[in-house]
C-alpha cells in the first residue's frame, strides 16, 4: 500500500532536517553568562513598572497544548516547549508591559524569564527559560487581550515557533521566520485549565502498544499487544499483556503463552462473573479467558470459525455471541456462534454473515469487520453496524434474522463506532466508506431499540471527521469521543485528531475538549475508569515505526472540575453490596444531595469496537439520613450480567468514584411477593403461536399506553411471562405477519 502524503496546511512551516529537539541547547551557560554581562554593559534595560500584566497560560493555537518547562525544571537554560496542559506553576506565566510595545515573560515557578538562547538572531534558536535581565532577547511584542498573537522576540524580528509545526507533547518552542501558521500563534493569559473543555494528564510510558484494553473488577485495566510489544504478524502462539493501575501509573509486563493464543484482533467479552473471554484474532479458532481474581489466564474451547476482526457481546443470559471476522482464518462464511460456560461454542446455523457484510473496496475481507453489536431484551442481539442496514439477531435454538431498517441518513461507517448512552438508546459516530484510505465523516446519528419498532435519526455532527477513533460513555450519560484521523490510514498519525469531544444526550450536540497530547489513531483504545475519567492509550504497533505509542493518558471531563479548573468536590458512596440481583432492592450509603445514580457496565475495547458498554440509570428512593434505596434493572437484556461501575451523582452533575457491583442472572421480585404477567398467545385452532413480540408499557391513568418497559418474545409454545412490580401495565403483540394488537391495561398484584 503505497502511502498517502498529506498536504502542506497554511499553518505548518515546512522545516530543514537537522533541528534541536526540546530539552536540548546549542549555546553553552557559560556563554549566557557572558551574554548577559554585556547587555548589562551596553544598558539595554528597560524601565521596569508595567502600565499592565496578565498571569495564566500560553497556548500555541495549532494544538492547544500549553507551553511550559519539563519536569518543572528551575535551572537556567531549561528548553520551553508546549505539553498538556496541567494547570501547574512551569506552564504559568506572567506578560508584563515594559512599555514601548515590549513585554516581559516570567515563569511562575522558576521566577525566571523566557528567553532566546545566546541572544542569537539565527532561525531554529531555542526559547530557554534564564535570570531575568531585561535585554532585548528577553523582550517581546504581545497583544495582550487581543485573541490570540504572535510573540515576536526584539533583537531578532522573528517570530516564536513551535518547530515543524507538530502537534503532540515535546515539541519545542523556537524562533523563526515569521509564516503568520497556527504554530506561531498563541492565546496569551488564560486560565491554567478551561474547565468547560476538561485537561489531559501526562502521558504514562508502557512496556508495549496497548492495542487492546478491559476493565478489572479490581481497579486495574488488562492491556494487550501482539505476540510481541511492538508489532504483529501471523500466529505465534503468544501475548504480550500488561496489568496497569491507574491509581498508581504502575504496570507489570508478562508473556502469556499457556492459551497458545496470539490474542491480537480479537473479539472480547467481559463474563458474568467479571473475568474476560478473549476470542480469535492472530490465532483464529483459539479462545482464552483472563481471571482476575487468581490472575491467571486458562485455555477454553476452541471455535467452530475461525475468525479476527469480528464483534463478540455478552447477552442477557451470560453467554457470549460472536459474528464476522474474516481479517484472520480464511475469508467469508463467519457465521453466528454463542459460547456458554462449560458448553464450548455452538453454530447459530440461522445467522449467516451475509447480511452483517458491507461492499468495501476490499471485499470481504474488511467487509464483515468489528461489528456494532448489543444484547438486548430476550436474548436477542441489535446490530447497528457498520453496515447501512441495521437486524435484530435471535439467539434462541438455531437462530434467526430479521431487518431493523437502515441506519438514518448515514451510509456503511467501517471504523466508527456506536455507544448505548441510555437503555434503547444508541448513538453512532464516524467511520467512512471503506476500511482505509478513504475520508471519514463526522456523522452522528441516534438509534431508538424502545418503540414498537427500531427507528433513527442523524443528530448534529461531530466538529471533526473521525475514523479509528474511541467513545466511551460517562455516567452522566454524555459521550466522549476521543482520537482518531480525518483519512483513515493505518501505521500514520496523518490528519490525526488530537481534540476530543463531548457529546450531550439532552442537546445532541457535540463541543470540543481539550486535545490530547498524542496521537491515537489505528490500533488505540479508550475506556471509563472507576474515578469517572477516561483512560485513552495505544496506536501504531509497527515494530519500528515513528507512529508506535507505548503509551496511555487519562481524560478528566468537565464534570470533575470547578469554576476555576480545580478538583470540584464529589459525592461519596461509603458502602455499598458487592453483588445485586436484577429487580432487587438494595441500600446503598452515600452523600446527601444524590441526585441520580447510574450503572455503567465494565468492558472491553480493541480496534475502535466496545459492544459491552452501556448506561443504565437506576430508580430510588430515600436519602435523607445518607440511606439509599436502589431498584436494580428486572431484565438482563437491559442490563447484561457482569461487573457494573456505581456511580452517585450530585446536583452539580459531578460524579462519585464508583463502588463496582455485580449484577447476577436472577430475577428477584423486590420483596414484595413472587408475582408475574403471563399468558399463552394461540391461533384461531388454538395451537400456541412462537416468536410473537411482546412488549410492556406502563399504563396511564385513562388506561393508554405509557412508558415503555422491556420486550420479550413468546416462546415456541406461545407462552410468556413477565417477573413485575405492583402497578397497572399495557402489553402489546407483535405477530409474525407484522400485525399489531394490544391488551389494555392489567392490573398486577403481588402474589
Amino acid at each position: 500500500m503505497a502511502p498517502r502524503t498529506a498536504p502542506v496546511r497554511a499553518s505548518q512551516t515546512p522545516r530543514p532536517s537537522q533541528r534541536p529537539a526540546f530539552g536540548r541547547r546549542r549555546w553553552s551557560v557559560a556563554a549566557g553568562l557572558v551574554l548577559t554581562a554585556a547587555l548589562a554593559l551596553l544598558g539595554t534595560t528597560v524601565d521596569p513598572s508595567p502600565a499592565s500584566a496578565q498571569t495564566g497560560t500560553i497556548r500555541p493555537v495549532h494544538s492547544d497544548l500549553c507551553l511550559g518547562v519539563a519536569g518543572g525544571s528551575t535551572a537556567s537554560g531549561a528548553a520551553i516547549g508546549q505539553l498538556p496542559c496541567d494547570g501547574s506553576p512551569s506552564q504559568t506565566f506572567t506578560v508584563t508591559n515594559l512599555g514601548g510595545g515590549y513585554h516581559r515573560v516570567q515563569l511562575a515557578h522558576s521566577g525566571k524569564c523566557v528567553d532566546i538562547e545566546g541572544a542569537s538572531t539565527a532561525s531554529l534558536t531555542p526559547a530557554i527559560q534564564w535570570d531575568c535581565h531585561g535585554g532585548p532577547n528577553q523582550q517581546f511584542t504581545v497583544q495582550l487581550g487581543a485573541g490570540t498573537t504572535t510573540l515576536v522576540p526584539r533583537h531578532s524580528g522573528l517570530c516564536l515557533d513551535i518547530e515543524g509545526a507538530v502537534r503532540t507533547s515535546g515539541a519545542a518552542l523556537i524562533q523563526y521566520t515569521c509564516t503568520g501558521g497556527d504554530n506561531q500563534r498563541f492565546a496569551v493569559g488564560g486560565g491554567a485549565v478551561d474547565p468547560g473543555r476538561g485537561r489531559w494528564s501526562a502521558p504514562t510510558t508502557l512496556p508495549l502498544v496497548p492495542v487492546a484494553g478491559s476493565n478489572l473488577g479490581n481497579g486495574k485495566v488488562l492491556l494487550w499487544s501482539a505476540y510481541e510489544r511492538f508489532t504483529f504478524g501471523g500466529d505465534r502462539g503468544r501475548t504480550q499483556t500488561v496489568l496497569y493501575d491507574p491509581a498508581t501509573g504502575q504496570s507489570s509486563l508478562r508473556q502469556v503463552s499457556n492459551t497458545g493464543h496470539d490474542m491480537f484482533c480479537p473479539g472480547i467479552a467481559n463474563l458474568a462473573d467479571g473475568r474476560i473471554l478473549v476470542n480469535g484474532g492472530s490465532s483464529a479458532a483459539e479462545t482464552s479467558i483472563y481471571d482476575p481474581v487468581s490472575d491467571s489466564w486458562q485455555d477454553a474451547a476452541d471455535m467452530n470459525i475461525p475468525r479476527g476482526y469480528q464483534g463478540t457481546t455478552l447477552l442477557s443470559d451470560g453467554s457470549a455471541f460472536t459474528l464476522g471476522g474474516s481479517w484472520s482464518g480464511g475469508q467469508g462464511d463467519k457465521h453466528a456462534e454463542v459460547w456458554t460456560e462449560g458448553g464450548g461454542w455452538r453454530r447459530l446455523t440461522g445467522v449467516l454473515a451475509e447480511p452483517f457484510t458491507a461492499n468495501d473496496p476490499q471485499g470481504v475481507y474488511r467487509g464483515d469487520n468489528h461489528l456494532w453489536l448489543f444484547a438486548w431484551t430476550g436474548n436477542r442481539v441489535f446490530h447497528a453496524g457498520p453496515t447501512r442496514a441495521m437486524h435484530w439477531i435471535d439467539t434462541g435454538g438455531t437462530g434467526s434474522v430479521s431487518g431493523a431498517g437502515n441506519r438514518g441518513n448515514d451510509g456503511y461507517a467501517m471504523n466508527g463506532n456506536a455507544v448505548m448512552y441510555e437503555p434503547g438508546q444508541i448513538l453512532t459516530i464516524g467511520g467512512g466508506p471503506a476500511y482505509q484510505d478513504t475520508e471519514t465523516t463526522a456523522n452522528a446519528t441516534v438509534i431508538d431499540l424502545t418503540g414498537a419498532s427500531v427507528t433513527s435519526r442523524a443528530v448534529a455532527p461531530m466538529a471533526n471527521r473521525r475514523g479509528f477513533h474511541n467513545s466511551v460513555v460517562l455516567p452522566s450519560g454524555e459521550v466522549v469521543v476521543v482520537g482518531g484521523q480525518s483519512y483513515v490510514e493505518p501505521f500514520t498519525d496523518t490528519t490525526a485528531v488530537f481534540a476530543a469531544e463531548l457529546w450531550d444526550p439532552d442537546t445532541e450536540t457535540f463541543r470540543s475538549l481539550a486535545p490530547m497530547a498524542i496521537p491515537r489513531t489505528y490500533h488505540s483504545f479508550a475506556l471509563l475508569l472507576a474515578d469517572g475519567r477516561v483512560l485513552a492509550g495505544g496506536g501504531g504497533l509497527c515494530g519500528g515505526c515513528a507512529t508506535n505509542h507505548p503509551d496511555v493518558e487519562i481524560l478528566t471531563p468537565p464534570y470533575l472540575l470547578d469554576a476555576d479548573g480545580d478538583e470540584a468536590p464529589r459525592p461519596a458512596i461509603s458502602s455499598a453490596p458487592s453483588s445485586i440481583d436484577l429487580n432487587e432492592r438494595f441500600d446503598v450509603q452515600a452523600s446527601a444531595g444524590v441526585t441520580e445514580f447510574t450503572l455503567v457496565r465494565m468492558s472491553s475495547a480493541t480496534h475502535s469496537v466496545n459492544n459491552d458498554q452501556r448506561r443504565i440509570p437506576l430508580a430510588f428512593s430515600g436519602g435523607g439520613n445518607g440511606t439509599y434505596r436502589l431498584t436494580a434493572p428486572a431484565d438482563g437484556g437491559i442490563a447484561p450480567p457482569g461487573n457494573y461501575f456505581l456511580f452517585a451523582i450530585d446536583g452539580s452533575g459531578v460524579p462519585s468514584v464508583a463502588a463496582v457491583v455485580n449484577l447476577t442472572t436472577t430475577v428477584d421480585p423486590g420483596g414484595d411477593g413472587p408475582g408475574a404477567i403471563a399468558g399463552t398467545v394461540a391461533d384461531e385452532s388454538g395451537a400456541g403461536v412462537g416468536g410473537v413480540a411482546v412488549d410492556l408499557f406502563v399504563a396511564n391513568a385513562d388506561g393508554s399506553r405509557g412508558q415503555w418497559l422491556r420486550q420479550i418474545t413468546t416462546n415456541t409454545d406461545g407462552t410468556y411471562r413477565f417477573d413485575l412490580q405492583p402497578g397497572c401495565y399495557v402489553l402489546t403483540f407483535i405477530a409474525p405477519n407484522g400485525r399489531t394488537f394490544t391488551n389494555g391495561s392489567r392490573w398486577y398484584q403481588p402474589g
